[in-house]
C-alpha cells in the first residue's frame, strides 16, 4: 500500500509554511538549490507544499533571487524552472544564475559552488547548489540532496569551506535499497563524512532530508556518531538546533495510519492533484 502523508503531517507542513512566509517578509534574498519541488516554493497550491496561490507571491516579491542555473539540468528540473521563471517575471528584483559565485552583502560573503550532483556523479536526478555564509568569524554551508555527499566534488567544495557548521542533505535510507541506494552507497557516504570529521574545521554537523525518511538513521550513523564523539563535534538535525526532540512523521506515516486513521473521504483530496514526487 502507497501511504499518502498523514493529517498531522499535513497540518505541520502548513504551520512550517506559516512561519517561512513569515521569514520571508524580513528577507532581501532568496536562495534555490536546485529545482525539485521540495526544495524551492512552487506557484500554484500543493497540499504536499502546503501551498496556495498567493505563497510563492510572498516568497519571491521584491527579492533578489539566487538561483541553479537550469543549463546543466535534467528535463524535469528545466521545465520547473522554467514555469517558475514564467510566474514570478515582474514580482522579483532579481534573477541571478549563482553557481560558481561569490556574493558580498554587508559584512556577509555569500559562497556558491560550482553545480554538484545530487547523489553520484552520474546520477539522473540532476544537479544542485551549495552555498557558505560566512560573517565575522562564524561560516555555515547548506548543501542539500548530495545524498551523503557521495560524490567528490561535494566533499571537496566542503573542504575549501571549512565552515563550522554544515547542513547536509545525508544519506538515503536503507530500505530504498530497490532504487540503488544500499550498504555500498552507505559506506561511500559514512566514508565521505568521516573525512569531513577528521579534517578538523566543524563544530556541528547537522544531518537533514533523505536519511530522516527512516526512524533508525541514528543506528545506521552509529559510526559516525562515536567518531563525532571523539572529535567534539555535535551531530544533530533541525529540531536538535532547536532543542527540540526529532518527530520524523513521514517516517512515522505507516503506524499513524494505524493509530490515527484519518476520515475515510480523505484520501480522496490526493486523487484531485498531479502526483509530486521528487524526481
Amino acid at each position: 500500500m502507497v501511504y499518502r502523508p498523514h493529517p498531522r503531517e499535513i497540518e505541520r507542513v502548513r504551520a512550517l509554511r506559516s512561519i517561512l512566509e513569515r521569514y520571508a517578509e524580513d528577507a532581501n534574498y532568496v536562495f534555490i538549490s536546485h529545482y525539485h519541488r521540495d526544495h524551492f516554493t512552487v506557484p500554484y497550491p500543493s497540499i504536499y507544499m502546503g501551498t496556495t496561490n498567493e505563497s510563492y507571491k510572498k516568497i519571491y516579491s521584491g527579492k533578489v533571487l539566487l538561483m541553479k542555473s537550469p543549463s546543466d539540468e535534467n528535463w524535469s528540473q528545466r521545465r520547473r524552472y522554467y514555469g517558475l521563471r514564467k510566474a514570478i517575471e515582474g514580482i522579483t528584483r532579481d534573477l541571478v544564475f549563482a553557481d560558481g559565485k561569490e556574493f558580498i552583502i554587508g559584512s556577509t560573503r555569500l559562497i556558491i559552488s560550482q553545480s554538484l550532483p545530487h547523489g553520484e556523479d552520474n546520477a539522473k536526478t540532476g544537479r544542485v547548489i551549495a552555498i557558505t555564509i560566512v560573517d565575522d568569524d562564524e561560516s555555515l554551508t547548506f548543501m542539500p540532496d548530495v545524498e551523503g555527499p557521495v560524490s567528490q566534488l561535494a566533499v571537496d567544495y566542503v573542504m575549501s569551506m571549512k565552515p563550522q557548521t554544515l547542513v547536509v542533505g545525508g544519506p538515503p535510507p536503507l530500505y530504498l535499497s530497490r532504487r540503488g541506494f544500499g550498504e555500498e552507497y552507505l559506506s561511500n557516504a559514512l566514508r565521505n563524512l568521516m573525512a569531513i570529521l577528521r579534517a578538523g574545521f566543524l563544530n556541528k554537523l547537522v544531518i537533514a532530508h533523505h536519511t530522516l525518511r527512516d526512524l533508525h538513521w541514528r543506528d545506521s550513523l552509529k559510526a559516525l556518531f562515536e567518531e563525532a564523539g571523539k572529535l567534539g563535534v555535535l551531530i544533530t538535525t533541525y529540531a536538535g538546533l532547536l532543542n527540540r526532540e526529532d518527530e520524523l512523521l513521514e517516517a512515522m506515516r505507516k503506524d499513524l495510519y494505524s493509530k490515527e486513521p484519518p476520515p475515510n473521504d480523505y484520501l480522496e483530496q490526493f486523487k484531485r492533484v498531479k502526483d509530486e514526487v521528487e524526481d
